[in-house]
């Protein structure tokens, strides 16, 4: 077993195999690659190395002594914190056996013996890829389910508004999506339209459930609320980008809105798809203050303001998204 020659902090491989020679020419092959490596003789070695560092990949050979591939990587998927790992197997090209257990078992990848370095190389940044595909895909979901708790809990203050941050979200990124916004673009819309008033956190519960008109010093306070939002958001630093399109919900296109006034494109353009969404959904929903309005009257009241409240390039694509569904 030797140490790794880079830090512990670069992608680093577990290579087991009872040969020193395979493992020391596979551990020089991928340290060019800027790969850290730990190598192991048996598969008992290996899991007790386990115990101490997590690799992000597994290089394996099947037939060692005292404990071989197929039972470390058995013992390996029994074992919740490490069967996310990537495994590949190394085996001899007269053991088809063996592949077909492996793939029984799960196993995606094998190598060969004698092994080709470019093959090696090249199966291990794909798996490493697919690897880390897997796990930001996994963030983003954790990141959106904490945010979808983090809005719903807000929401659940007002009494008025109840579904209101889910019909904005729908509304918002079927737009987006005939805009022909990619994937990563969609997701940030989607963070933006879930938390986009949970500034109101700040609006005591007196005001955000008060049936008759607010008051212009509780009109004021109401306010501050996209400001506030982007203050409490300020510091998850995975929302920076869409921080603009929070504080600009109530931004309008002629610069009569809040909190600061903006004019036309400076607003961001998630503001501006965010305040068609959200105006909409207010006027075709009951609050307090009216009665819910049909969305032929709305969209029209709409189309009435292209220039004035909103984009009037995105008001179109609106209109014929809202009749769509």
């Amino acid at each position: 077993m030797t140490n790794p020659t880079v830090p512990i902090s670069q992608n680093t491989i577990l290579i087991v195999d009872d040969n020193d020679n395979v493992r020391q020419a596979i551990s020089r092959a991928l340290q060019i690659e800027n790969y850290a490596t730990r190598q192991a003789e048996n598969g008992l070695e290996a899991l007790e190395m386990l115990g101490q560092f997590t690799p992000d990949l597994i290089l394996s050979d099947i037939n060692m002594p005292q404990m071989d591939g197929i039972e470390f990587f058995k013992a390996i998927r029994r074992n919740e914190e490490w069967a996310p790992i990537p495994f590949i197997f190394l085996t001899s090209a007269a053991s088809p056996q063996d592949i077909q257990t492996g793939k029984e078992l799960g196993v995606e990848d094998y190598l060969t013996k004698p092994i080709d370095t470019k093959d090696l190389v090249a199966i291990i940044n794909a798996r490493m890829l697919r690897s880390s595909e897997v796990r930001i895909s996994h963030i983003n979901r954790a990141y959106l389910e904490t945010v979808t708790v983090l809005a719903n809990a807000i929401e659940g203050r007002d009494q008025y508004t109840g579904g209101h941050v889910g019909r904005v979200t729908q509304y918002a990124l079927w737009l987006a999506e005939d805009l022909f916004w990619p994937p990563d673009y969609l997701r940030r819309l989607e963070f933006s339209a879930r938390l986009h008033d949970i500034g109101k956190i700040i609006i005591p519960d007196r005001i955000l459930n008060k049936p008759g008109k607010l008051t212009q010093q509780e009109w004021l306070l109401m306010r501050q609320h996209p400001a506030a939002g982007v203050e409490i958001l300020q510091g998850v630093s995975h929302l920076h980008d869409i921080l603009p399109y929070i504080y600009h919900h109530h931004e309008r296109w002629d610069g009569k809105g809040y909190p600061n006034g903006l004019k036309g494109k400076g607003i961001s353009i998630g503001g501006r798809i965010l305040a068609l969404a959200d105006v909409y959904d207010a006027l075709t929903t009951a609050r307090p203050y009216h009665p819910a309005r049909p969305k032929e009257e709305v969209l029209l009241f709409i189309q009435s303001q292209a220039g004035k409240h909103f984009d009037p390039d995105l008001v179109p694509v609106f209109i014929r998204t809202m009749k769509k569904h």
